[in-house]
């Protein structure tokens, strides 16, 4: 891949200023910051430049998080929240939108509207009462939703572009129905309006830039205006009427990051245009790059800009080493645009979501084209339907037509075996997927024939191929009829039950504490692993820190269908939050008792806590604990979350012998008592804990558990404890041991 070299001036003022910005935005690192320039500056002769543009970026990065501190996100306290004013754009019931405080503050924020409520629509003017949810602030700005519980309407909608909004969002979900939510996305920007499912696939498939604003989209509107305005006579000014239209429509829906990229290049081109100039890509892309970080300098950090950036740098620079080398002709250079793109963004896209969806490569070559025709049908019918609403519906079918092909697209992709490189994201897969892009480089920089770069390609495949082996030899995984991951999350609970069918239940999800957010550190990498998307549900046992801190993590991090937990009412905060971050995320809830049974794939879940009429209720929230039996043909395993012996005196006799015990409340000297051993009976015992105050495991219940028979293994000595269940027998695996026991 012949990279894109850029004039000197240009690289050494992108790169200081970026430096600058983001040592700005983060608040320190001007010393780091300094040094990087500078040695951009030592190779290129111009070291009090770069330290010059450093300064300044420094100084336009602290503006930047000056202002940004200002902002309604970040002023709004997380909690109960009662806030007067507009809707900027209209709210659907369960689905987030933006709202315009009437508070001394600055910008919008996101709302949710609960899904039993009414739609909102852009201009109205509202009183909201709800919860604030405050996301965590990294190096961005502040981020957060309002997780809405009431409304009260003071005026309609008013003014022209709020009209103009409500209309085409009536329109489109006149027009599109089920599909309406993907055009929102996609024509209008609007925010979360995509099912999480269908969104998962096109991540997984390597087509999610198809479902956003970015500067694909944008490019493509302003390819198809300069088409028209040619076929219209209008040659000389073709390029800039598609940058005025560009501007237009990247106002109106709302200026981010990559859109504002592609409309800084679309101005740019249509100046050096009308200049009669054709620059080179190198000095066009510092150009336009400059241009944004001096327009928004969050843009440094924000991911979907880097990935824009990067995409099209690779691109450009796999498509010239192709036109040189292989061909000219349109699918070449769409397939060599789409492999370059793919090795330029895996660094991030390891690091931030750690996954690399390489089957994209071949899907784009087919999606893009589908989108390009798409898009401009799903315009022409909102356009026309005014006037002519029977053209309007042949458009909208055609359209329609065409996204349902892309979706069959993506759902295929993403079920595809290997259809993207899933790991624990974080430093080393990014370093390695930089050791991949340099090797590449390495194989095209320079104008190797074909034939040689082949050869070196096969050389890098064949290293490779020999790293994948060995990663897959370090952590097997046989067939079973159910597998249980005992995840090590330190002083808390976590566990995944895996079906032979690929189904997915998450117990517990961790603690939130010294180490950082289990979910974050732990599940979704553990998921990521596995190339997993979706849960099909995550049960909750109660609603302490140690065990639902990992919650709002996980459903960032991938689809849940159902969540279920006690339903206790409590005053602790902890539980308020869980409320609101299940609401937040629109996922379907609800509490569970003795009795409930949950099926996945053929495993049953059995609830045999807590009781109607319990009468203990709120006494003790460990003791509210919901208490599960997994049942798999014969075997059978019991989840206690943190109950203790009160619960285990009354629902002992209803459940019989098990295989495995989940050790109730980390081992602690109040649970796992000998008369709850001894009607178990279990052959393994699980006790999930890490470094903690309180003395889990306490030796009466180690000593409990020994006199009982059963083997005893622990996260914290023995890492992640994995139990593969087969028809007669089950595997257990820990770090640096295994041990098969027999199922009766």
């Amino acid at each position: 891949m012949s990279p894109v070299r850029f004039p000197s001036p240009a690289l050494i003022g992108l790169a200081s200023l970026a430096a600058g910005v983001a040592a700005g935005l983060g608040g320190g690192g001007l010393a780091i910051a300094a040094m990087v320039a500078a040695a951009i500056g030592a190779i290129e002769r111009r070291t009090r430049t770069a330290a010059l543009v450093v300064v300044l970026g420094v100084g336009h990065g602290r503006l930047a998080r000056l202002g940004d501190r200002l902002s309604c996100s970040a002023q709004l306290p997380a909690g109960p929240a009662v806030l007067a004013g507009r809707i900027v754009e209209p709210a659907l019931p369960g689905q987030p939108a933006l709202f315009q405080p009437l508070a001394p503050c600055r910008g919008s924020i996101a709302i949710r509207l609960g899904s039993a409520g009414s739609a909102l629509w852009a201009g109205q003017q509202v009183r909201l009462e709800g919860r604030w949810v405050r996301s965590e602030p990294g190096w961005g700005p502040a981020r957060g939703i309002l997780a809405v519980q009431s409304v009260t309407v003071r005026s309609p909608a008013i003014g022209r572009v709020a009209r103009l909004r409500n209309w085409l969002v009536a329109t489109v979900l006149r027009m599109y129905g089920p599909r309406a939510g993907v055009i929102q996305a996609l024509i209008l920007g609007s925010r979360g309006t995509i099912d999480r499912g269908l969104s998962e696939s096109f991540a997984r498939s390597g087509l999610i830039h198809l479902l956003s604003i970015s500067g694909f989209h944008v490019g493509l509107i302003w390819g198809w205006v300069v088409l028209i305005a040619r076929l219209a006579g209008l040659r000389q000014h073709a390029e800039a009427v598609a940058a005025v239209l560009v501007v237009a429509y990247v106002c109106f829906i709302g200026v981010e990051a990559p859109a504002l990229r592609a409309t800084v290049l679309a101005i740019v081109t249509a100046i050096e245009r009308r200049r009669q100039r054709a620059p080179a890509a190198g000095p066009l892309f510092a150009t336009v790059l400059l241009v944004v970080v001096a327009l928004d300098p969050f843009a440094v950090v924000d991911l979907g800009a880097w990935l824009s950036g990067l995409a099209l740098w690779g691109a450009t620079a796999a498509t010239a080493w192709s036109d040189r080398a292989l061909s000219r002709r349109p699918y070449c250079r769409m397939v060599s645009g789409s492999i370059g793109a793919t090795v330029a963004t895996a660094p991030v896209t390891a690091f931030a979501f750690g996954s690399v969806a390489l089957i994209g490569i071949g899907l784009n070559v087919v999606a893009i084209p589908l989108a390009a025709v798409a898009v401009p049908a799903v315009i022409m019918s909102l356009i026309v339907a005014p006037a002519f609403p029977g053209l309007a519906d042949a458009f909208a079918t055609a359209g329609g037509a065409l996204l349902g092909g892309l979706e069959f697209l993506a759902d295929w992709g993403a079920g595809v075996p290997g259809a993207a490189l899933s790991f624990a994201p974080g430093g080393w897969p990014a370093a390695a997927a930089v050791g991949v892009m340099v090797w590449v480089a390495w194989s095209f920089g320079t104008r190797h024939p074909v034939a040689e770069a082949a050869g070196r390609l096969a050389l890098g495949g064949a290293l490779l191929a020999v790293a994948s082996l060995g990663a897959v030899l370090v952590e097997p995984h046989a067939g079973s009829r159910l597998t249980l991951h005992f995840l090590n999350v330190g002083q808390g609970d976590a566990a995944l039950l895996e079906t032979p069918r690929g189904h997915w239940v998450l117990i517990d999800a961790g603690p939130v504490d010294l180490r950082g957010n289990a979910g974050e550190r732990v599940i979704l990498p553990f998921l990521r692993r596995r190339g997993i998307r979706h849960l099909d549900a995550m049960i909750l046992s109660h609603a302490h820190r140690d065990h639902v801190g990992g919650v709002a993590d996980v459903l960032n991090g991938v689809t849940v269908d159902r969540v279920f937990e006690p339903g206790v009412l409590t005053a602790e905060p902890t539980y308020r939050d869980l409320l609101d971050q299940l609401l937040a995320a629109g996922v379907t809830w609800r509490p569970l008792r003795r009795g409930d049974r949950i099926e996945v794939d053929g495993v049953t879940l059995e609830v045999v806590h807590p009781t109607v009429g319990w009468n203990r209720w709120g006494e003790d929230l460990n003791e509210d604990s919901v208490v599960l039996v997994v049942r798999s043909g014969p075997f059978a395993a019991v989840f206690s979350g943190d109950a203790g012996l009160p619960v285990e005196e009354q629902i002992g006799r209803a459940i019989g012998p098990a295989d495995v015990l989940k050790v109730g409340h980390h081992g602690s000297r109040g649970a796992t008592g000998a008369p709850w051993l001894a009607r178990l009976t279990p052959r393994v015992a699980v006790v999930s804990s890490g470094i903690n105050r309180y003395g889990h495991p306490a030796p009466p219940t180690l000593e409990r558990l020994s006199a009982s028979g059963a083997s005893v293994w622990r996260t914290d000595t023995e890492g992640t404890v994995t139990i593969d269940v087969g028809d007669s027998g089950m595997r257990v695996r820990g770090r640096g041991r295994a041990t098969t026991f027999p199922i009766f």
